[in-house]
Protein backbone atom coordinates (compact mmCIF):
# COMPACT_ATOMS: atom_id res chain seq x y z
CA UNK A 1 0.00 0.00 0.00
CA UNK A 2 1.45 3.35 -0.99
CA UNK A 3 1.67 6.07 1.63
CA UNK A 4 1.92 9.82 1.44
CA UNK A 5 4.95 11.41 3.07
CA UNK A 6 2.97 12.33 6.18
CA UNK A 7 1.72 8.77 6.63
CA UNK A 8 5.08 6.99 6.71
CA UNK A 9 5.54 5.56 10.19
CA UNK A 10 9.09 5.88 11.47
CA UNK A 11 10.83 4.75 14.64
CA UNK A 12 13.99 6.70 15.46
CA UNK A 13 16.39 4.48 17.36
CA UNK A 14 18.95 6.19 19.63
CA UNK A 15 19.79 9.88 19.68
CA UNK A 16 22.99 11.88 19.16
CA UNK A 17 23.46 15.57 19.95
CA UNK A 18 19.67 15.88 20.43
CA UNK A 19 19.16 15.38 16.69
CA UNK A 20 16.32 12.89 17.07
CA UNK A 21 14.76 14.91 19.89
CA UNK A 22 14.69 18.08 17.80
CA UNK A 23 13.32 16.25 14.78
CA UNK A 24 10.63 14.50 16.82
CA UNK A 25 9.54 17.74 18.46
CA UNK A 26 8.68 19.18 15.05
CA UNK A 27 7.24 15.92 13.72
CA UNK A 28 4.93 15.40 16.67
CA UNK A 29 3.73 19.01 16.52
CA UNK A 30 2.70 18.29 12.92
CA UNK A 31 1.00 15.04 13.87
CA UNK A 32 3.49 12.86 11.99
CA UNK A 33 3.67 9.20 13.09
CA UNK A 34 7.28 9.31 14.22
CA UNK A 35 8.51 7.81 17.49
CA UNK A 36 11.77 7.61 19.43
CA UNK A 37 13.33 4.65 21.21
CA UNK A 38 16.48 5.65 23.18
CA UNK A 39 19.17 3.10 23.89
CA UNK A 40 18.73 1.03 27.03
CA UNK A 41 21.67 2.48 28.96
CA UNK A 42 24.21 4.45 27.00
CA UNK A 43 27.20 6.27 28.43
CA UNK A 44 27.64 3.94 31.41
CA UNK A 45 30.67 1.92 32.46
CA UNK A 46 29.97 -1.79 32.84
CA UNK A 47 32.75 -3.14 35.05
CA UNK A 48 32.52 -6.53 36.75
CA UNK A 49 30.45 -9.63 36.15
CA UNK A 50 27.33 -8.33 37.89
CA UNK A 51 27.38 -5.10 35.88
CA UNK A 52 27.82 -7.01 32.63
CA UNK A 53 24.94 -9.32 33.56
CA UNK A 54 22.75 -6.28 34.25
CA UNK A 55 23.74 -4.80 30.94
CA UNK A 56 22.78 -8.02 29.16
CA UNK A 57 19.42 -8.00 30.92
CA UNK A 58 18.72 -4.39 29.97
CA UNK A 59 19.74 -5.17 26.41
CA UNK A 60 17.33 -8.10 26.19
CA UNK A 61 14.44 -5.99 27.47
CA UNK A 62 15.35 -3.17 25.07
CA UNK A 63 15.50 -5.56 22.12
CA UNK A 64 12.05 -6.90 23.00
CA UNK A 65 10.70 -3.33 23.07
CA UNK A 66 12.35 -2.61 19.74
CA UNK A 67 10.82 -5.73 18.19
CA UNK A 68 7.34 -4.88 19.48
CA UNK A 69 7.44 -1.26 18.32
CA UNK A 70 9.03 -2.04 14.96
CA UNK A 71 5.95 -3.96 13.83
CA UNK A 72 3.96 -0.70 13.93
CA UNK A 73 6.31 1.24 11.65
CA UNK A 74 7.43 1.29 8.03
CA UNK A 75 11.02 2.34 8.63
CA UNK A 76 13.67 2.50 11.31
CA UNK A 77 15.86 5.59 11.45
CA UNK A 78 19.00 4.46 13.26
CA UNK A 79 21.30 7.09 14.75
CA UNK A 80 25.00 6.10 14.87
CA UNK A 81 26.28 3.23 12.76
CA UNK A 82 27.24 0.81 15.54
CA UNK A 83 23.61 0.73 16.72
CA UNK A 84 22.71 -1.22 13.56
CA UNK A 85 24.61 -4.14 15.11
CA UNK A 86 21.77 -4.30 17.66
CA UNK A 87 18.85 -3.57 15.32
CA UNK A 88 20.01 -5.96 12.59
CA UNK A 89 17.71 -8.75 13.79
CA UNK A 90 14.62 -6.61 13.16
CA UNK A 91 13.16 -7.22 9.67
CA UNK A 92 12.65 -3.57 8.80
CA UNK A 93 14.33 -1.32 6.27
CA UNK A 94 16.37 1.39 7.92
CA UNK A 95 17.81 4.81 7.31
CA UNK A 96 21.28 5.10 8.81
CA UNK A 97 22.19 8.49 10.30
CA UNK A 98 25.98 8.91 10.58
CA UNK A 99 26.92 11.44 13.24
CA UNK A 100 30.71 11.64 13.19
CA UNK A 101 32.91 9.30 15.18
CA UNK A 102 31.13 6.27 13.75
CA UNK A 103 32.18 6.86 10.13
CA UNK A 104 35.06 9.28 10.73
CA UNK A 105 36.97 7.07 13.18
CA UNK A 106 35.41 3.71 14.01
CA UNK A 107 34.97 2.84 10.34
CA UNK A 108 38.75 2.47 10.10
CA UNK A 109 39.14 0.50 13.32
CA UNK A 110 39.93 -3.22 13.05
CA UNK A 111 37.24 -4.13 15.57
CA UNK A 112 34.40 -1.84 14.52
CA UNK A 113 35.19 -1.35 10.85
CA UNK A 114 33.32 -4.41 9.55
CA UNK A 115 30.27 -3.49 11.67
CA UNK A 116 30.24 0.07 10.36
CA UNK A 117 30.66 -0.93 6.74
CA UNK A 118 27.90 -3.54 6.95
CA UNK A 119 25.61 -0.96 8.51
CA UNK A 120 26.36 1.52 5.72
CA UNK A 121 25.93 -0.95 2.88
CA UNK A 122 22.70 -2.42 4.27
CA UNK A 123 20.91 0.89 4.80
CA UNK A 124 18.01 1.83 2.55
CA UNK A 125 19.43 5.35 2.74
CA UNK A 126 22.39 6.98 4.45
CA UNK A 127 22.40 10.53 5.80
CA UNK A 128 25.30 12.30 7.50
CA UNK A 129 25.20 15.25 9.87
CA UNK A 130 28.30 17.37 9.15
CA UNK A 131 29.85 18.23 5.77
CA UNK A 132 33.26 16.74 6.58
CA UNK A 133 31.66 13.29 6.67
CA UNK A 134 31.16 13.33 2.90
CA UNK A 135 34.67 11.95 2.37
CA UNK A 136 33.89 9.08 4.76
CA UNK A 137 30.51 8.11 3.30
CA UNK A 138 30.40 8.93 -0.40
CA UNK A 139 33.15 6.51 -1.48
CA UNK A 140 31.03 3.54 -0.37
CA UNK A 141 27.61 5.21 -0.64
CA UNK A 142 27.56 7.76 -3.47
CA UNK A 143 23.88 8.29 -2.70
CA UNK A 144 24.57 9.48 0.87
CA UNK A 145 22.77 12.70 1.77
CA UNK A 146 23.99 15.62 3.88
CA UNK A 147 21.33 16.40 6.51
CA UNK A 148 22.53 19.39 8.57
CA UNK A 149 22.29 19.13 12.35
CA UNK A 150 18.74 20.24 13.25
CA UNK A 151 18.58 22.97 15.88
CA UNK A 152 15.54 23.93 17.94
CA UNK A 153 15.94 27.64 17.30
CA UNK A 154 12.63 28.69 18.84
CA UNK A 155 13.42 26.69 21.98
CA UNK A 156 16.81 28.35 22.50
CA UNK A 157 16.99 30.44 25.70
CA UNK A 158 17.35 34.19 25.48
CA UNK A 159 20.89 35.54 25.63
CA UNK A 160 21.24 37.04 29.11
CA UNK A 161 24.92 37.43 30.03
CA UNK A 162 25.97 37.77 33.65
CA UNK A 163 27.35 41.09 34.89
CA UNK A 164 30.82 39.62 35.43
CA UNK A 165 32.28 38.96 31.97
CA UNK A 166 32.58 35.27 31.15
CA UNK A 167 34.16 33.44 28.24
CA UNK A 168 32.88 29.89 27.95
CA UNK A 169 34.64 27.11 26.04
CA UNK A 170 31.72 25.06 24.77
CA UNK A 171 33.39 21.81 23.66
CA UNK A 172 34.78 18.87 25.52
CA UNK A 173 38.57 18.84 25.81
CA UNK A 174 39.38 16.26 23.17
CA UNK A 175 41.60 15.94 20.10
CA UNK A 176 38.44 15.48 18.02
CA UNK A 177 37.50 19.06 18.89
CA UNK A 178 40.81 20.63 17.91
CA UNK A 179 42.44 20.35 21.32
CA UNK A 180 45.88 21.91 20.60
CA UNK A 181 44.25 25.04 19.20
CA UNK A 182 41.74 25.19 22.05
CA UNK A 183 44.46 25.03 24.68
CA UNK A 184 46.58 27.61 22.87
CA UNK A 185 43.65 30.03 22.67
CA UNK A 186 42.78 29.46 26.34
CA UNK A 187 46.33 30.03 27.51
CA UNK A 188 46.84 33.20 25.48
CA UNK A 189 43.38 34.50 26.35
CA UNK A 190 43.98 34.08 30.08
CA UNK A 191 47.08 36.25 29.79
CA UNK A 192 45.15 38.88 27.83
CA UNK A 193 41.99 39.29 29.92
CA UNK A 194 43.36 39.45 33.44
CA UNK A 195 41.40 38.69 36.62
CA UNK A 196 38.23 40.61 35.72
CA UNK A 197 37.08 38.03 33.14
CA UNK A 198 36.18 34.47 34.05
CA UNK A 199 37.39 31.89 31.51
CA UNK A 200 35.41 28.70 31.93
CA UNK A 201 34.65 25.38 30.30
CA UNK A 202 33.24 22.00 31.19
CA UNK A 203 35.06 19.34 33.19
CA UNK A 204 34.61 17.03 30.26
CA UNK A 205 36.92 15.10 27.97
CA UNK A 206 40.21 13.22 28.26
CA UNK A 207 42.25 16.45 28.30
CA UNK A 208 40.19 18.32 30.90
CA UNK A 209 43.15 18.31 33.26
CA UNK A 210 45.27 20.02 30.61
CA UNK A 211 42.69 22.82 30.38
CA UNK A 212 42.65 23.13 34.15
CA UNK A 213 46.44 23.37 34.22
CA UNK A 214 46.50 26.35 31.85
CA UNK A 215 44.02 28.13 34.11
CA UNK A 216 40.55 27.43 32.71
CA UNK A 217 37.94 27.18 35.47
CA UNK A 218 36.13 23.90 34.83
CA UNK A 219 32.47 23.45 35.72
CA UNK A 220 30.64 20.15 36.28
CA UNK A 221 28.70 18.70 33.37
CA UNK A 222 24.96 19.21 33.51
CA UNK A 223 21.80 18.34 31.61
CA UNK A 224 21.01 19.91 28.26
CA UNK A 225 18.89 22.73 29.67
CA UNK A 226 21.62 23.57 32.16
CA UNK A 227 24.22 23.54 29.41
CA UNK A 228 22.18 25.93 27.28
CA UNK A 229 21.87 28.20 30.30
CA UNK A 230 25.67 28.33 30.53
CA UNK A 231 25.87 29.39 26.89
CA UNK A 232 23.17 32.03 27.35
CA UNK A 233 24.81 33.51 30.46
CA UNK A 234 28.18 34.09 28.75
CA UNK A 235 29.50 37.21 27.06
CA UNK A 236 31.45 35.10 24.55
CA UNK A 237 31.44 31.40 23.60
CA UNK A 238 34.56 29.81 22.14
CA UNK A 239 33.66 26.95 19.84
CA UNK A 240 35.70 24.02 18.65
CA UNK A 241 38.58 24.08 16.17
CA UNK A 242 38.03 20.87 14.24
CA UNK A 243 36.80 22.50 11.04
CA UNK A 244 33.05 22.00 11.50
CA UNK A 245 30.24 23.45 13.58
CA UNK A 246 28.88 20.92 16.05
CA UNK A 247 25.52 21.11 17.79
CA UNK A 248 26.92 23.12 20.71
CA UNK A 249 28.39 25.76 18.39
CA UNK A 250 25.14 26.00 16.46
CA UNK A 251 23.13 26.28 19.67
CA UNK A 252 25.31 29.16 20.84
CA UNK A 253 24.82 30.96 17.53
CA UNK A 254 21.07 30.34 17.76
CA UNK A 255 21.00 31.89 21.23
CA UNK A 256 22.69 34.97 19.81
CA UNK A 257 25.77 34.97 22.03
CA UNK A 258 29.00 36.00 20.22
CA UNK A 259 30.78 32.86 19.04
CA UNK A 260 34.50 32.78 18.28
CA UNK A 261 35.82 29.66 16.56
CA UNK A 262 37.36 28.40 13.35
CA UNK A 263 35.63 26.34 10.69
CA UNK A 264 36.67 25.21 7.23
CA UNK A 265 34.81 27.64 5.01
CA UNK A 266 35.48 25.33 2.06
CA UNK A 267 33.14 22.78 3.64
CA UNK A 268 30.39 25.41 3.71
CA UNK A 269 31.23 26.92 0.33
CA UNK A 270 27.64 27.90 -0.53
CA UNK A 271 27.33 30.16 2.53
CA UNK A 272 30.23 30.02 5.02
CA UNK A 273 29.34 30.40 8.70
CA UNK A 274 30.02 33.75 10.40
CA UNK A 275 33.17 32.53 12.14
CA UNK A 276 36.89 32.52 11.38
CA UNK A 277 38.16 30.44 8.45
CA UNK A 278 40.31 27.58 9.72
CA UNK A 279 42.55 27.83 6.67
CA UNK A 280 43.64 31.38 7.47
CA UNK A 281 43.06 32.12 11.16
CA UNK A 282 45.73 32.01 13.86
CA UNK A 283 45.57 31.81 17.63
CA UNK A 284 46.15 35.58 17.70
CA UNK A 285 43.14 36.09 15.43
CA UNK A 286 40.90 34.04 17.72
CA UNK A 287 42.07 35.86 20.85
CA UNK A 288 41.67 39.25 19.12
CA UNK A 289 38.08 38.34 18.23
CA UNK A 290 37.31 37.31 21.81
CA UNK A 291 38.70 40.61 23.08
CA UNK A 292 36.65 42.54 20.51
CA UNK A 293 33.51 40.67 21.57
CA UNK A 294 34.20 41.34 25.23
CA UNK A 295 34.58 45.07 24.50
CA UNK A 296 31.05 45.26 23.06
CA UNK A 297 29.22 41.90 23.05
CA UNK A 298 25.96 43.30 21.68
CA UNK A 299 27.65 44.98 18.74
CA UNK A 300 29.67 41.85 17.94
CA UNK A 301 26.53 39.68 18.05
CA UNK A 302 24.68 42.15 15.83
CA UNK A 303 27.42 41.96 13.21
CA UNK A 304 27.69 38.20 13.44
CA UNK A 305 23.98 37.47 12.92
CA UNK A 306 24.51 33.92 14.12
CA UNK A 307 20.86 33.16 14.76
CA UNK A 308 19.91 34.13 11.20
CA UNK A 309 22.63 31.88 9.75
CA UNK A 310 21.50 28.91 11.83
CA UNK A 311 17.88 29.54 10.84
CA UNK A 312 18.89 29.55 7.17
CA UNK A 313 20.86 26.30 7.31
CA UNK A 314 19.99 24.26 10.41
CA UNK A 315 16.35 24.76 11.33
CA UNK A 316 14.69 21.56 12.55
CA UNK A 317 11.51 22.09 10.45
CA UNK A 318 13.56 22.26 7.26
CA UNK A 319 15.31 18.97 8.09
CA UNK A 320 11.97 17.32 8.85
CA UNK A 321 10.76 18.40 5.40
CA UNK A 322 13.80 16.78 3.81
CA UNK A 323 13.27 13.56 5.74
CA UNK A 324 9.61 13.44 4.73
CA UNK A 325 10.69 13.47 1.10
CA UNK A 326 13.31 10.79 1.74
CA UNK A 327 10.99 8.51 3.73
CA UNK A 328 8.30 8.77 1.06
CA UNK A 329 10.79 7.68 -1.61
CA UNK A 330 11.68 4.57 0.40
CA UNK A 331 8.18 3.28 1.17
Amino acid sequence: MSRTAGQVRVLHVNDCAFTAENLLKVAQARGLPWELLPLAASGQAWVGSLARARRAGLGAVWLARLAKRSWRVDLLHVHFATVVHHTRVIPRRYVLHAHGTDVRTLQYDDRYGPIIRRAMSGAAALVYSTPDLAEHTLPSRPDAIYLPVPIDIDGAPAWSPKTRPRVFFASRWDNAKGLPSQLAVAQQLLRAVGPDVTVTGLDWGPAADAAREVGVRLLPRRDHAGYLSLLAASQVVVGQSSGILAASDLEALAIGVPVVMTASHSLYAEDPPPVLDLAAATTDDAVDQVMAALADPAAFASRQQGRAWVAAHHSAPAQVDRLLELYSSLV
